[in-house]
């Protein structure tokens, strides 16, 4: 009896998994629908918004991590209004300088490896946050991480999603 519990949590587990990274899937796949789809709406819009986008992606799915990079320099390219790029889990990934310029999608090879894209966000104003036990645990952290990234906690975050619109990727 006690196997088969154990085997119910277990799979239970696995569908939970399974249904946050579909919804994580389809929640990016609606964010970046909106984005470039969604000239009319935005247009319908006056004043500029607020994004916060949350990567939590780096060299393990390098797609997933220039992805988000690209929606958020979408923000800036059209002056949608300010942008505030947040790693967390392997996003913290983004801000070692050992790793970051070797972060390159096959997808979307042609905008750039991760730092190309990074600066193109920084030098129209975009903002990077790092959680800082991700920073410390990817090895983000002193030399090893750019001066313009701050760190930044859950608290930033849940502040600064209330009202902004998010992509989490």
């Amino acid at each position: 009896m006690k196997e088969r519990e154990e085997m119910m949590e277990e799979s239970e587990g696995t569908n939970k998994r399974d249904f946050l990274k579909t919804l994580g899937a389809g929640l990016g796949i609606a964010g970046f629908a909106s984005m470039m789809g969604g000239g009319e709406s935005l247009a319908q819009v006056e004043k500029k918004g607020k994004y916060v986008i949350v990567i939590t992606n780096g060299g393990n799915d390098p797609n997933r991590a220039i992805f988000g990079l690209l929606m958020a320099q979408v923000v800036v390219d059209k002056n949608w209004g300010k942008v505030h790029v947040w790693m967390t889990l392997d996003g913290a990934d983004l801000v070692n300088k050992k790793k970051t310029a070797r972060i390159k999608s096959p997808i979307y090879k042609k905008f750039g490896n991760a730092l190309e894209i990074m600066e193109k966000i920084k030098d129209k104003g975009g903002w990077f946050g790092v959680c800082p036990p991700c920073a410390d645990y990817f090895g983000a952290t002193g030399s090893d991480k750019y001066n313009w990234v701050e760190l930044a906690g859950g608290d930033w975050l849940m502040k600064n999603i209330r009202d902004a619109w998010v992509l989490w990727i």
